[in-house]
């Protein structure tokens, strides 16, 4: 049986394989970029490396603070996060740099809050099972 870790990033909670060892986690109120003067919202984001595979996950709460930049998908994919239907992007450009990244995003209403998870260096099957680690947190 292989060791599982649990973290904590906003609102979610994640069940991660052994090997995955968290590099950063932050959580703040930022400013809305392009909302309403004075808007803000809850930033979490939290970062974890296997080898040369890298995860990172963000929850914004109750909006997206800001837009990450252009993303060019060149495969998409089904999957599931929380128990709902999701796509997969396999991408070339990701935050406006030529990257590929496995990502995923979701909307909640209840609690109202923006779910993206996105990872370098990992199959589609490890994220499909690293997305079905994630649950929401009591």
């Amino acid at each position: 049986m292989e060791a599982i870790t649990s973290w904590i990033v906003g609102i979610l909670m994640l069940a991660l394989p052994a090997g995955w060892t968290q590099t950063s986690t932050k959580c703040e109120e930022v400013s809305v970029i392009h909302g309403a003067p004075d808007q803000k919202t809850e930033e979490c984001s939290a970062q974890w490396t296997k080898g040369e595979a890298q995860l990172t996950v963000f929850v914004w709460k109750p909006v997206v603070a800001r837009d990450g930049g252009p993303m060019e998908s060149v495969e998409d994919n089904k999957g599931k996060l929380l128990g709902k239907d999701v796509l997969v992007s396999r991408t070339s450009t990701f935050m406006g740099t030529a990257q590929e990244v496995l990502v995923t995003s979701l909307e909640l209403t209840e609690p109202k809050a923006q779910i993206l998870v996105y990872a370098k260096g990992t199959s589609p099957e490890e994220f499909q099972s690293i997305l079905d680690g994630v649950s929401l947190g009591k």
